[in-house]
């Protein structure tokens, strides 16, 4: 076994882990919320609420991917300088926009018609809450946007089970308030969660940050006072393409419970997420073994190590097939399991809704394994132009297939449809690239033999 392959092994075992932790808050947390809000409508606009700003977490100008793919070649060649420049450069630069960022959200958040924008009546929440809401969330999200930088830094250390960890800790202290909160009126309640959430979410960060740079994880001082734009313009440079995937993104995955709100109404979000706590559990479990392998495709391919990137691939495959057929014998006793994980609360389960749910889960696994091993690559050609279509195309899709089917389901079904062609084409063209980095590499040799031969002379 290679250091990379028990490296990953490692990594997926204590993910597993963490994940299977954080499948059980995820199950208890969505009983607690409808203990937690009066109104079904109300807990849907919050979970449209999370996904908007999570929104924000993608501009970071790509920074910490850009981190993410340049520390860990730097460390696999050893370059401490490198890792000490692109660390305290990345820092310095993504602190400058979370402060622009801030300011922006602050004075921009009383502004906007959230009330339209969530396709919720001012009567069941009034529009200054949503705004108080909005604007504490939002800065609570800036101030993540700048501490995440940190799990960068732990992926391009191959200790992704870590981050799976900062997660579980924020979701874990989310689930312990909203099961001892009294809850009370919806429009109080939402603001209260959305201050807690933020406290939350930042907690964790803060503390992995203070370990990794008090505790010597980087193996290397770094100097805080220092600022190199080459070191940040390598970060961009990466960054700049990944933070256009990750909107194109965004816009594909992440925009599912605002297009559902806006297109059969914010009672159907609350739908959707049960569905989604039970089929993104699956992809979930799919993408722990995944973690890992971004960083180390790209430490692979500094070590000219392309036979075991095609293996990494095969493995991916069969983990999506994986998924699939578990969701073919899930769905059967899906109505038993909402009846149990619900109790009087539970909902009808719908055949349209499963199936669509089900080529989700699937479409998220291919998705991750193609992403990982072509960002890790720094292949992103056929990436940008397939996932760029994928985002046009998205929007008037869902709008279609919402109409045609007459469910929420239509928005799922516009993203598998949308992706289609990527999670087809980026394989071959992936694999052809790893053939000719292997053909570039293997023609080197020949020249930097007769290079030390001379030089013997």
């Amino acid at each position: 076994m290679t250091d990379l392959d028990r490296a990953v092994r490692l990594n997926a075992a204590a993910s597993y882990l963490m994940k299977g932790l954080s499948i059980l808050v995820g199950l208890a947390v969505v009983p607690a919320y409808m203990r937690y809000f009066e109104s079904r409508e109300v807990l849907g606009v919050w979970y449209t609420i999370q996904t908007v700003l999570q929104w924000v977490l993608m501009f970071d100008l790509g920074l910490g991917n850009g981190l993410r793919n340049k520390l860990a070649a730097a460390v696999a060649t050893g370059d401490r300088e490198a890792v000490s420049g692109y660390v305290s450069s990345s820092y310095r630069l993504l602190g400058c926009l979370s402060v622009a960022l801030g300011i922006a959200i602050f004075l921009m958040a009383p502004l906007v018609p959230w009330n339209a924008l969530f396709n919720v009546p001012a009567a069941l929440v009034s529009p200054n809450t949503l705004a108080v809401c909005m604007c504490v969330v939002g800065l609570g999200v800036v101030a993540q946007l700048f501490l995440q930088l940190v799990n960068g830094i732990l992926y391009a250390l191959q200790l992704s089970a870590a981050v799976n960890a900062i997660g579980l800790t924020s979701n874990a202290l989310i689930l312990l308030f909203v099961s001892i909160a009294p809850g009370g009126g919806d429009g109080e309640s939402l603001v209260l969660l959305g201050a807690v959430n933020v406290a939350c979410m930042l907690l964790p960060l803060a503390v992995a940050t203070a370990v990794v740079f008090r505790g010597g994880l980087l193996g290397v001082s770094v100097s805080w006072g220092s600022f190199s734009w080459s070191c940040a313009r390598g970060a961009l440079s990466t960054g700049a393409v990944i933070l256009f995937l990750q909107l194109v993104w965004m816009v594909v995955a992440s925009t599912h419970s605002v297009l559902i709100s806006l297109l059969r109404g914010p009672e159907e979000v609350v739908e959707y997420q049960l569905y989604f706590k039970v089929f993104s559990t699956l992809s979930s479990l799919a993408a722990i073994a995944l973690a890992p392998v971004w960083s180390a495709v790209t430490a692979a391919a500094a070590e000219g190590r392309y036979d075991w990137i095609r293996r990494v691939y095969a493995k991916g495959a069969l983990l999506a097939l994986g998924v699939g057929a578990i969701c073919a014998v899930v769905a059967p006793f899906l109505q038993l399991g909402f009846d149990v994980w619900l109790g009087g609360e539970s909902i009808r389960v719908d055949g349209l809704c499963t199936f669509s749910m089900s080529a989700l889960a699937v479409t998220l696994v291919l998705q991750n394994v193609n992403a990982s091993i072509g960002n890790g690559l720094s292949f992103f050609r056929v990436q940008v132009i397939l996932m760029g279509l994928a985002a046009v195309l998205m929007i008037p899709l869902s709008g279609a297939l919402c109409l045609l089917t007459g469910s929420w389901a239509g928005v799922v079904l516009a993203m598998v449809v949308a992706t289609a062609p990527f999670q087809i084409i980026e394989p071959v063209a992936c694999l052809r690239h790893l053939r000719s980095l292997e053909a570039g590499a293997a023609a080197a040799r020949p020249r930097a033999g007769r290079s030390v031969s001379r030089g013997d002379v």
